[in-house]
């Protein structure tokens, strides 16, 4: 995954590869300038393109949640995304015996509901695992800053979201691996999701609860607990609380391979 600096005003705004793939879309088309795909990072003055302006006005619009508040409930019709500003979200699917299985955690820069676009519904229930404040961006908003043909930029979206979709899937293979290895390849995740935010402190902090933990990786809390607990006898990483200092990087990989 590619990660992108937007630049407005000598402002940076931090997006995932998804936006900065449409606006990037949009440069080509305007600007007939190909940005070569190898490029890992790019910054971009947007001031002469003014539907990048107003994807900055639409940026900072900003709407808070409280903790726990659920912001689009699933099968209901898909509208908009989030894009998080502070705070986190998860994504979460009831069973027909009314539990919860969490599938999604988000953090701020992340983008939420894109797996929505092809189904044309939310998959998942969202909910704020704090305090939230998020961006919420119209579908037929996005669309309008792609100013192309509607067959074409409705493909590429949907192609995206498929695959997005499928990735969320292929997380429940995580029951593949053992216990031991799970935490540990969730940890990891979490460190590269930082870094590739520009977070490149080995301090992470856990944004949801150690239940939520052992829901997405399909064990118990207990188990959970207890796989840290083992992680900081093995001088591998600290806990305390929310709050984790990864001390040996490298073993943590190992674990989790």
């Amino acid at each position: 995954m590619f990660y992108y600096k937007i630049c407005y005003s000598n402002k940076l705004i931090n997006f995932n590869y998804f936006l900065s793939l449409i606006c990037k879309i949009f440069l080509r088309h305007y600007v007939q300038k190909v940005i070569p795909f190898h490029v890992n990072y790019v910054v971009w003055d947007l001031s002469a393109f003014p539907c990048c302006l107003k994807l900055n006005s639409i940026l900072e619009r900003k709407i808070s949640y409280v903790k726990n508040e659920i912001l689009a409930k699933s099968n209901t019709p898909f509208t908009k995304f989030y894009i998080i500003h502070s705070g986190a979200l998860k994504t979460f699917v009831t069973t027909s015996d009314n539990h919860q299985r969490v599938n999604g955690f988000y953090l701020p820069g992340d983008i939420v509901g894109l797996d929505s676009i092809a189904t044309q519904v939310y998959n998942n229930n969202i909910q704020a695992l704090s305090n939230t404040l998020v961006c919420e961006l119209y579908y037929d908003e996005l669309m309008s800053l792609v100013d192309t043909q509607k067959n074409i930029r409705d493909l590429v979206f949907n192609l995206l979201s498929s695959d997005i979709y499928n990735y969320q899937k292929l997380v429940l293979c995580y029951s593949q691996k053992k216990a031991d290895e799970r935490v540990a390849t969730f940890i990891y995740s979490l460190y590269q999701r930082y870094e590739k935010k520009g977070h490149s402190s080995l301090n992470i902090k856990l944004m949801m609860s150690r239940a939520d933990i052992a829901n997405y990786l399909g064990l118990t809390i207990e188990t959970v607990s207890r796989n840290l607990s083992k992680l900081q006898e093995q001088n591998i990483l600290l806990a305390r609380g929310k709050y984790l200092f990864i001390k040996n990087l490298n073993g943590l990989i190992d674990l989790g391979n």
